[in-house]
Parts: structure tokens; C-alpha cells; sequence
């Protein structure tokens, strides 16, 4: 199995998240007025955590999920689960998207609909649901673009291999950074592939920049945009102008597209 979970989850109802979720940020606001909000995030989750038992509640804080492909190997620690719920704590001036999207990460590994946030960083606690409406079937209907990708190298076409290997097994809608993660390993590893290269406009270097290469000169990029395409695209085009760089495979998961675009020096 490429997820392996150490709770199985099921969706609950709302009536039943809502009797769950009364608990819950009773037992927060109480921890918030026990220790304010500078501790670190471990002493409001065993607080919260001890508080719930006493109310009877089954806890389980620190859940592991593995999610692997191959020989690379990634595990997540879910924070808080009570009758098939997560919550996930932060301890933060304010929530970010990038903490909704962690959100919406955990409730697709575990396949549920919805994951709670809970912020005890705020003068008062802050909670934010984030809703899961992609079933684990649907993420593995990818649909496939390739907008002018070209075969540079035996190494671009084992790169594009290694990716669909890897949707295949995951499916769409996870973390960028983990897809990301994955192709590093099966491409060499950090030490063979990333690599920093020498910046230089004109006659002048100004330094080194960290890239990921999969062949000699060709580099890769794996984002996840939904919008401002051509900025980024105009971004790479920069990257190799003022590096040795001769291209990128650039791509983009974009919801259930997979975009693949080739971007060579010189190119259009």
C-alpha cells in the first residue's frame, strides 16, 4: 500500500462532528487560559489531549502516516484524533493558507471530508475547518498536458516515468513538496541532484543558486499553480539566462492536471 495509516478514518456526520468539536474547544479555551499563548505547541496538545480523556473521550495525539513509492519513504504525525476527527494545532500569530493547505493534506491521506485547525497562538483561540470534497477515487483520475515537452535526454524520459509511477500510486491533490520529495529521491537523491550553480549576468558572478538537476544542464521544477502561469514561466526563462542551464522540464499539478512544459535556452 503506498499510504500506510495507523488509524483507519471514517467521515463523520455533522451532528456528530458537531457534539465532537463542543468538546474540543471547550477543553482549548481552557488550555488557552492555563498556559496563555507562548508555550510551545506540544504543551497545548497534551493539555488538550489529558483534558478530553477526563471527559472520556479516546485520544490519540502524534498518529503516523507513511506514504511511500518505491524505496523513498515520507511519515506525517497527525496531532489530535478523537472519534475519527483530526485536529491539527498551531501555535501561530495568525492561520496561513499554507496551514489550511497542511489541513486539506492530512484529510486526503486519511481520506476524510473534513480536518479542524486549532490556533493557540491568538489572543484567543482560533479554530478553522478545512473541507475535503475529493473522494481518494477521483484523485486518481489525473488528466495529462504536456504543453511543448520535449525528450532531452534519456534521463528527461525516466524523470516523466518516475512521476506517473508515482500519481499512479498517490493520485492527484496531495502536497507539491511531497511529489517533489519523492522525484528528488528516484533521480539520484539530494546529493546528486541538487545542486548550486554559479549565477552569472554578463561577466560578473554573483553567487551560486541552489537548482534540481536530473541530467548534465537540465534541470527539473515541480509547482503547484493554479494561476500566473506566464509569470512563472517568464521567471524560469531567467533562471537559465543568467546560469548554465540549457532547460527545465517544468511541471505543474494543477488540481487533476498534470502540465509538462520543456522551457530551452534560446526557445520561445
Amino acid at each position: 500500500m503506498p499510504i500506510h495509516r495507523t488509524l483507519e478514518l471514517q467521515s463523520v456526520s455533522d451532528a456528530d462532528f458537531d457534539v465532537i468539536d463542543e468538546a474540543v474547544m471547550r477543553c482549548a479555551y481552557a488550555t488557552q487560559n492555563k498556559f496563555g499563548h507562548l508555550f510551545d505547541e506540544r504543551i497545548y496538545e497534551n493539555d488538550l489531549a489529558a483534558r478530553l480523556r477526563a471527559e472520556g473521550f479516546e485520544v490519540h495525539t502524534q498518529v503516523a502516516v507513511t506514504v511511500s513509492h518505491g524505496s523513498f519513504e515520507k511519515t506525517y504525525y497527525l496531532d489530535l484524533i478523537l472519534n475519527h476527527m483530526i485536529y491539527e494545532l498551531k501555535v501561530v500569530a495568525s492561520l496561513l493558507e499554507e496551514h489550511r493547505a497542511q489541513g486539506l493534506h492530512y484529510a486526503m491521506l486519511q481520506n476524510i471530508r473534513r480536518v479542524k485547525l486549532i490556533n493557540f497562538g491568538e489572543a484567543k483561540v482560533r479554530g478553522d475547518i478545512v473541507r475535503n470534497a475529493i473522494t481518494e477515487e477521483a484523485r486518481h483520475r489525473p488528466t495529462l498536458r504536456k504543453a511543448g515537452w520535449r525528450v532531452l535526454s534519456p534521463n528527461c524520459e525516466r524523470l516523466f516515468d518516475h512521476l506517473k509511477a508515482i500519481i499512479k500510486d498517490w493520485g492527484m491533490h496531495l502536497s507539491s513538496q511531497l511529489y517533489n520529495e519523492a522525484l528528488i529521491h528516484h533521480v539520484g537523491g539530494e546529493a546528486h541532484c541538487l545542486r548550486r550553480l554559479e549565477v552569472c549576468p554578463g561577466n560578473l558572478t554573483l553567487g551560486t543558486h541552489p537548482v534540481q538537476m536530473h541530467s548534465e544542464q537540465h534541470a527539473f521544477t515541480l509547482t503547484s499553480l493554479t494561476r500566473n502561469h506566464a509569470a512563472f514561466r517568464q521567471h524560469l526563462v531567467t533562471l537559465m539566462e543568467h546560469t548554465e542551464l540549457k532547460a527545465i522540464q517544468w511541471i505543474n499539478l494543477n488540481h487533476a492536471r498534470v502540465e509538462i512544459t520543456t522551457l530551452e535556452r534560446g526557445g520561445v
